[in-house]
């Protein structure tokens, strides 16, 4: 059996974290939660550089960007490559935040698209990144 697929989903509006992880936990993802900035730092530094992947809003309550937390986690080496999907309610993105998305290796989509399209986004960048390290380090794959 392959094992569960991991993501953190940094998300301050309690209603959409809790529908966030039904949905991923409905699809076989273990998943962890944050609400803020700090909390989502604990929980990466936690996760020892085994999740797949983590869903992070731009707009937190305490008036600090999910953009902070991105540009910070990847200055540490064990996250430089973890799939990161932006996820807004935002309908106009400023320039700066496009940038500081893209030079950050990020994807972003729009929560007005719907969960659905979140998963499958998802579900397309970590399964090849799987394939990929299955094929170059084959006892990975048991």
């Amino acid at each position: 059996m392959a094992p569960m697929r991991k993501v953190l989903i940094v998300e301050d509006a309690l209603t959409v974290r809790n529908m966030l992880e039904d949905f991923f936990t409905m699809y076989g993802f273990e998943v962890q939660m944050a609400s803020d900035p700090d909390t989502a730092f604990k929980r990466l530094k936690e996760s020892e550089g085994r999740l797949d992947a983590m869903i992070l809003d731009i707009a937190l309550d305490d008036n600090r960007s999910g953009l902070e937390v991105l540009e910070l986690m990847r200055l540490e080496e064990r996250f430089a490559n973890l799939t990161v999907i932006v996820l807004t309610g935002l309908a106009n993105l400023a320039e700066r935040d496009l940038e500081i998305i893209s030079r950050n290796r990020a994807h972003i989509l729009y929560k007005q698209e719907g969960y659905e399209r979140v998963f499958t986004k998802l579900n397309q960048l970590i399964k090849p990144q799987r394939q990929v390290a299955a094929t170059q380090h084959p006892n990975l794959a048991r």
